[in-house]
């Protein structure tokens, strides 16, 4: 019914963003230097692997057929572009809150967004600014986890305590 939700920490949003279970083998995991699973950003053009929302030289996130935009809907990228988590436009589209603290007063933001080039993208980059501050590139992301339901911890409850009786010995 309810969800627990928050803005993720800046360790949290760039997990979230950059790794992978299973990046250098099932069993090591690793880090992208990009948010879409990939080292490098490939273009802006929706729908083509490692794309990201940003400005470069021909101008903004590219449709088929030609039409340039700005911010896109989230998820318009694909699959091939989500990180390994399945979030979406963790680069580009807009610059994101995290809850790092900065300087005293200022708060981290990271991702890139659809009015900056792609030097903006990386893992490595990182940015702040006042909270209080207004601007049409920054957004953010809410963290959740769900409410479990009571019914449902009663179902595995009582599901536990048979499964237990069963193997009981006489």
């Amino acid at each position: 019914m309810g969800a627990t939700v928050w803005i993720p920490s800046e360790s949290e949003w760039y997990k979230a963003a950059h790794y992978a279970p299973n990046k250098g083998g099932a069993e090591v995991g690793g880090y992208w230097a990009q948010a879409t699973q990939s080292d490098t950003i490939t273009t802006n053009d929706i729908g083509v692997a490692g794309a990201a929302n940003y400005g470069d030289a021909n101008g903004y996130a590219i449709y088929t057929g030609g039409v340039s935009w700005a911010i896109t809907n989230v998820g318009a990228y694909g699959l091939n572009s989500d990180s390994a988590y399945g979030t979406n436009d963790q680069a580009g589209n807009v610059k994101e809150w995290n809850d790092a603290v900065v300087g005293g007063s200022s708060r981290g933001l990271r991702g890139g967004a659809w009015g900056s080039n792609s030097d903006f993208l990386p893992a490595s980059y990182r940015l702040d600014d006042a909270p209080s501050n207004q601007y049409f590139l920054i957004g953010f992301r809410v963290a959740s986890v769900p409410e479990t339901s009571a019914g449902l911890l009663t179902m595995l409850s009582a599901s536990a305590l048979l499964t237990r009786r069963r193997r009981s010995p006489l």
